[in-house]
């Protein structure tokens, strides 16, 4: 019921859901073990992020209250309408850009498969595990990140439904030239070897990988779907985790030293986005 209203809002009120966004946005970063307690370590003030699958805002409505320069990218035609509406004022002052397209590994179309009842949610490749109902396919652009940003580029986030990857692929000369710190959402249940994927692509370019448990940060090397995304760790709908750090799926990658010794020291509650914002 609360999916399905969301998803009526993003396609018939769009304005009205663009206000709705901001408290939820609060409240997200009043959690604890929330990434988005992570921001303040991996970019700050003044720098450059690029939200790949920018969804309603999230991630860009903290980056920009943090003073970071950002790109968005989303394809779904609801929720860009939804970032126009949210972020107006940042479009006019050009500390946003918003692009509505996709990004991969070559310049060509795409469908994009959106649920009914969960209008925020799109993916390219039908990972739709969880999500017993019927979809909208929509047709979008897709491009190659290096095609479209020269840099310099601090901080990538990319939650793109199993596509990461590819992003990653269409990226190589931007992640090479910049070696941009990466926040990455990767789950084994939209595609099998998803994290192992993201290794081979980053780690040849001296970056290192890290996700959150309770006690702190652990190396990837250390990490096992088997116990860290077990299905079972979901709720109903398998759209969040059912107790904090149950689920884990986002993953740091960074080549910055200063930011590895920063992580390793940190936990849950040791940053707060909301003060540092």
């Amino acid at each position: 019921m609360l999916a399905s209203w969301k998803a009526e809002g993003a396609i018939r009120a769009p304005r009205l859901f663009a206000l709705a966004s901001i408290p939820a946005d609060w409240r997200a970063a009043a959690n604890p073990a929330s990434e988005l307690n992570l921001l303040p370590l991996l970019v700050k003030r003044g720098e450059t992020a690029l939200d790949v699958g920018a969804n309603r805002g999230l991630f860009t409505y903290w980056l920009l209250r943090l003073g970071v320069r950002v790109t968005a990218f989303e394809p779904n035609p609801d929720m860009v309408r939804v970032l126009s509406y949210r972020f107006g004022r940042a479009l006019k002052e050009g500390r946003l850009t918003l692009c509505g397209y996709a990004l991969g590994d070559a310049e060509d179309e795409a469908v994009l498969h959106i649920p009914h009842d969960h209008a925020p949610l799109a993916t390219l490749d039908g990972a739709l595990t969880g999500l017993d109902e019927a979809v909208r396919d929509v047709r979008v652009h897709r491009r190659r990140l290096d095609d479209c940003v020269d840099g310099p580029v601090d901080f990538i986030k990319i939650d793109v439904e199993g596509h990461e990857a590819k992003v990653l692929d269409g990226a190589g000369r931007l992640l090479a030239a910049h070696r941009p710190t990466l926040l990455v959402e990767a789950e084994e249940r939209h595609r099998p070897g998803a994290l192992a994927s993201l290794r081979e692509r980053l780690e040849p370019l001296g970056y290192e990988g890290f996700f959150a448990l309770a006690d702190g940060m652990h190396p990837v090397v250390t990490f096992d779907p088997a116990i860290h995304q077990r299905l079972d760790a979901l709720n109903a709908e398998g759209t969040a985790a059912r107790a904090p750090f149950g689920y884990v799926n986002n993953f740091v990658f960074t080549a910055r030293a200063q930011q590895r010794a920063d992580l390793a020291g940190w936990t849950p509650g040791s940053v707060s986005l909301r003060t540092a914002a």
